[in-house]
């Protein structure tokens, strides 16, 4: 184990909500339990309910927080892994808790967000309409899904050792490298970078218009699913050999260390992206249950001015860097 702030941070928040998961599953149960009883039982259920949310709050939030934390902590211990040139040699010494707690973070605060996002709506309905659900929910879905998440931080800060790995360049410089403009030519990789725009753009844009008409909501969802893959192939094939001024480089580490804005404005462009599924699942999920939607409009709002924005501003992030290097 390396001990430096980071791995200290990451590790106690990892034990932390393991523990609160664990008790908030406790209280999930409680939950089911009660809510089909008499009045007593049900009244009982919906303070359960209230302490469950605060229980979720605590979880979900740190582990949101713990997302960009991880990233810091693979970047700071850079220096302390031999031959690593970047927060790749990291994950390379880390190998394989390191990768599966990599791609958790990518995936899973999507995750935690809906359900922070659909219990914020419920929380505002007088009925609760959706107690039952979202407590079973939390037992079966967020326990299992928190405790992986934290054991691969626990397993990573805990079993990670200074060993010799070997450079980023052995991956992201092979030959051809795994990206488009290699096989295809480096002129589809300008497309796929030029469709990234447009659609990053385009999603900013539409969300304000959706309500008018179905087609543009169901390009919203499209898009929503689409231009995260997009990105991510831009970011290898195009953005990082670009703006590194190496054009066999392909390694989005090395552009995150060399230009700490990137990572920002990435992290700003994947909460843009999730403020978006947000609220769709948000929707989805009332619209199943046939509620009215009325209570819900600040924070379909709020969704849409933070996704706006956010993507807004990763895209000409993204733009300004591309147009400089070129």
């Amino acid at each position: 184990m390396i001990l430096i702030v980071q791995t200290i941070v990451v590790l106690l928040i990892g034990v932390l909500a393991l523990l609160l998961s664990l008790y908030g599953g406790y209280v999930s149960a409680e939950i089911s339990s009660s809510v089909h009883g008499d009045m007593e039982n049900q009244h009982r259920a919906e303070q359960l309910y209230y302490l469950l949310g605060m229980i979720a709050v605590i979880v979900l939030v740190a582990r949101l927080l713990n997302v960009p934390l991880f990233f810091w902590m693979l970047q700071s211990l850079v220096p302390y892994c031999p031959s690593a040139m970047c927060a790749y040699g990291v994950v390379n010494a880390g190998t394989p808790y390191s990768e599966i707690a990599l791609m958790l973070k990518l995936f899973l605060p999507f995750v935690y967000g809906s359900w922070l996002t659909i219990e914020m709506a419920n929380r505002r309905h007088p009925d609760l309409p959706l107690l039952k659900p979202l407590a079973r929910s939390f037992l079966t879905v967020l326990v299992p899904l928190v405790m992986i998440d934290s054991a691969a931080d626990v397993l990573l800060v805990t079993t990670l050792k200074p060993i010799d790995v070997p450079c980023c360049s052995s991956v992201y410089d092979v030959n051809p490298p795994f990206s488009p403009s290699s096989l295809l030519g480096s002129q589809f990789g300008f497309i796929i970078a030029v469709l990234t725009i447009v659609l990053t753009l385009a999603l900013a844009t539409l969300q304000w218009f959706e309500a008018k008409h179905l087609a543009i909501k169901v390009s919203v969802a499209f898009i929503t699913l689409i231009v995260p893959v997009l990105y991510l192939v831009t970011l290898h094939d195009t953005y990082a050999p670009l703006v590194l001024g190496l054009s066999t480089h392909h390694c989005p580490y090395c552009l995150f260390q060399e230009f700490p804005d990137t990572a920002f404005f990435t992290g700003l462009f994947w909460l843009g992206v999730a403020a978006s599924g947000w609220r769709l699942t948000l929707e989805q999920v009332w619209g199943r249950h046939k509620l009215a939607t009325a209570m819900n409009r600040s924070i379909h709002m709020f969704l849409i001015k933070l996704s706006s924005v956010s993507l807004l501003f990763s895209i000409v992030s993204m733009m300004t860097h591309l147009i400089i290097a070129l």
